[in-house]
């Protein structure tokens, strides 16, 4: 949605910006994604400053890399922008190899395309293919990617639980809550030891094998029958299906509450433990 709706006039579809060593995971996040976004709609030229020559959609249904694929390969600068390549004449294209045989009729075919095109003072647009009015929208793209296979759970989004607690559900079963050895890829230098076991901790370790996960889920064997589940998967798959589908709910809800409590806990013992320097974790727990 931000990529959509507040980036599109923006900095996000300058064609030099990439992604780099260094930048955030939410930058790079967005930068990954780019491509496939453009993919979804086209440009329209106004001042060619905003397009790239080859790689974006806006002289017919595909980028002119695909169309003329000969052409692309044997292109010295296959990032030129619109605007570079047509505000000189002749045009501003050179090629690393002589022009002969179809390369040379893909050439004169693309020239033909491109003579009558005037570029104008107004900035370049972008047209979102996905909907009549051409205008970016949440649903057109959501109905996009469900139609082409992905699949979306809707059984967190609706549990009547804060909005947070289903964030952290939804971190939970994607395995990107902040355990120690997330914290670890981030350049985080603490102690990567359980702070019940002092074995390494993961989220598998912290939320299903660690002794104190163990007790908690064997409480919850005891009281309500059911068999301790062995991982995220496990616990959003076939376990909390194992009874009725009106206890379905109930069942994510008290397993989500028990993984919080788990990890509230940890997380306060290792912050009181960082006022004697043993610790330096940087993020607050779910209250």
């Amino acid at each position: 949605m931000v990529l959509g709706k507040n980036l599109l006039e923006t900095s996000i579809l300058k064609i030099r910006l990439t992604k780099k060593p260094g930048d955030s995971h939410f930058w790079m996040g967005l930068m990954g994604v780019k491509e496939q976004f453009l993919r979804l709609g086209r440009f329209k030229v106004s001042d060619g400053s905003q397009i790239r020559f080859w790689e974006d959609r806006w002289l017919g249904g595909a980028p002119l890399k695909e169309v003329y694929p000969s052409l692309y390969n044997i292109a010295s600068r296959k990032q030129s922008i619109v605007a570079e390549v047509l505000r000189s004449v002749p045009i501003n294209i050179t090629f690393r190899r002589a022009l002969v045989g179809n390369k040379l009729l893909d050439w004169q075919d693309l020239i033909g395309r491109i003579a009558s095109i005037n570029l104008q003072d107004d900035r370049d647009s972008f047209c979102w293919d996905l909907h009549s009015s051409g205008m970016f929208s949440v649903k057109s793209m959501y109905a996009y990617l469900i139609n082409n296979g992905l699949k979306v759970s809707q059984e967190i989004w609706r549990l009547r639980i804060p909005l947070k607690v289903k964030i952290f559900i939804w971190f939970l079963r994607r395995g990107v809550i902040l355990t120690k050895d997330n914290l670890a890829k981030r350049n985080w230098r603490g102690n990567r030891n359980c702070c019940y076991c002092s074995k390494l901790e993961s989220i598998q370790h912290l939320f299903f094998d660690c002794v104190m996960a163990k007790a908690l889920w064997r409480a919850i064997h005891m009281v309500l029958g059911l068999k301790p589940p062995t991982s995220t998967r496990n616990i959003f798959g076939a376990w909390h299906k194992q009874s009725g589908r009106e206890f379905r709910s109930l069942l994510l809800i008290g397993a989500t509450a028990l993984c919080v409590h788990d990890f509230n806990q940890a997380e306060l013992h290792t912050t009181s433990r960082t006022k004697h320097g043993n610790f330096d974790r940087t993020y607050n727990p779910i209250e």
